[in-house]
C-alpha cells in the first residue's frame, strides 16, 4: 500500500515538473515574440516602412514661424515634419481644396469652391472670405501680408495684388514676359519684389512688378523660393532635358548653379525655405522624393522618399 502511494506521488511530481517546465518555456517564447514584435516596430518606425506616413497631391508646403516644423498640404491631409519625425492629421475642413500659401501665422488655404481661409498650423481658423475668381496662380508674403495674383485673360497677363486680404485690388498688366506662367514667388519681407517662372524662363521685378529682369533664357521653371536673408535671393527650378537648381541673386545680377545630379530625371515642383535658418531648405519632386540641405544646398539629405516620410533623418 505504501509503495503504491509512493509511487502516485511521484507521478503528481512529475507533471508538476512537467507543467512547470512547460510554462516557463512558453513565458520564454511569449517574452521572446514580444521583443521581436518591439524591435521590428521600432526599426519599422524609424525607416519609415509601410507604416510610416504617407502622401499623395501636394498642394502646398511651408515651414512654420520658428523655423523647426515643416507642413505638407494634401487634398486629405496637412503632413508635419519636425524634429526627425514625421506625423499627419486629417483635414478638418469638407472644402476641396485647390492650393496652400504658406505665411507666418500657418497657412492660407484656397478652396475650389472659391473660399480663402486663414488658418494656424492647427488649422485653427483666422478669418475667411469669398473669392470672385480663385484661377490662376496665387502667393502671398510671408510677412508682407500681402496677396497676390497672377492670371491670363486671353493672351494678356495680369498680375494684381491687395494689401487687405481680397477688400481692393491693384492691378498691373505683364506686357514683357514670354512664355506660359508656371510658378509665381514673392519675397517673404519685401513687397516690391516678387517672381514670375514661365516656360521660356525666370523674370525678376523689384518694383512691385512694373519691370522685369529675365534670367534662365529657354528653361521651364518649374519650382522657386524667395530666402529671408537681407540680400535678396532665390532658389530656382528648371526642367529642360533634365532638372537644374539655381541660386538666383538679383542684386547682383549673377546665378549659381547647384549641383543636383541626385535628382536629374526628375522635377521639383516644391521649394520652401527655413524663415530662421539661412541656408536650410527643402525640395519636393515630382514622384514624392524630398531632400533637405543646411548648407544652402551644397549637400543634401533625403527624408521622404516616393511619397513616404523617412522617420529619424
Amino acid at each position: 500500500m505504501n509503495e503504491t502511494k509512493k509511487q502516485a506521488s511521484g507521478k503528481t511530481s512529475v507533471r508538476w515538473v512537467f507543467w512547470l517546465l512547460a510554462a516557463k518555456i512558453a513565458f520564454i517564447l511569449l517574452l521572446a515574440g514580444v521583443t521581436v514584435w518591439i524591435i521590428y516596430a521600432v526599426q519599422a518606425h524609424n525607416s519609415g516602412s509601410s507604416e510610416g506616413v504617407r502622401f499623395t497631391h501636394v498642394l502646398g508646403a511651408g515651414y512654420s514661424k520658428d523655423g523647426k516644423t515643416v507642413w505638407l498640404g494634401t487634398d486629405k491631409q496637412l503632413v508635419t515634419y519636425k524634429k526627425g519625425t514625421w506625423d499627419a492629421e486629417n483635414l478638418k475642413s469638407d472644402s476641396r481644396v485647390l492650393m496652400y500659401l504658406p505665411i507666418n501665422s500657418g497657412f492660407i488655404q484656397i478652396s475650389k469652391s472659391g473660399s480663402i481661409e486663414w488658418k494656424t498650423l492647427k488649422q485653427e481658423p483666422l478669418n475667411r472670405r469669398k473669392l470672385n475668381d480663385q484661377k490662376g496662380l496665387w502667393a502671398q508674403g510671408y510677412a508682407t501680408g500681402r496677396l497676390y495674383n497672377l492670371h491670363t485673360i486671353g493672351k494678356t497677363s495680369e498680375l494684381r495684388f491687395s494689401d487687405n486680404r481680397g477688400d481692393s485690388w491693384r492691378t498691373i498688366k505683364l506686357e514683357t514676359v514670354e512664355g506660359t506662367a508656371q510658378v509665381l514667388a514673392v519675397s517673404p519681407t519685401n513687397k516690391s519684389q516678387l517672381a514670375i517662372g514661365t516656360t521660356k524662363g525666370l523674370y525678376v521685378s523689384t518694383d512691385h512688378g512694373a519691370h522685369f529682369q529675365r534670367y534662365l533664357k529657354g528653361h521651364s521653371v518649374t519650382s522657386m523660393a524667395y530666402g529671408f536673408t537681407k540680400q535678396s535671393s532665390l532658389l530656382v527650378a528648371s526642367f529642360r532635358q533634365e532638372t537644374s537648381l539655381y541660386q538666383i541673386l538679383p542684386q547682383q545680377t549673377k546665378t549659381i548653379n547647384l549641383d543636383m545630379d541626385t535628382v536629374a530625371s526628375d522635377r521639383l515642383i516644391k521649394i520652401i525655405q527655413n524663415p530662421i535658418k539661412p541656408g536650410e531648405a527643402i525640395i519636393l519632386t515630382k514622384h514624392g522624393d524630398m531632400y533637405q540641405t543646411e548648407n544652402g544646398g551644397q549637400n543634401w539629405t533625403i527624408i521622404a522618399q516616393k511619397g513616404r516620410g523617412l522617420n529619424g533623418n
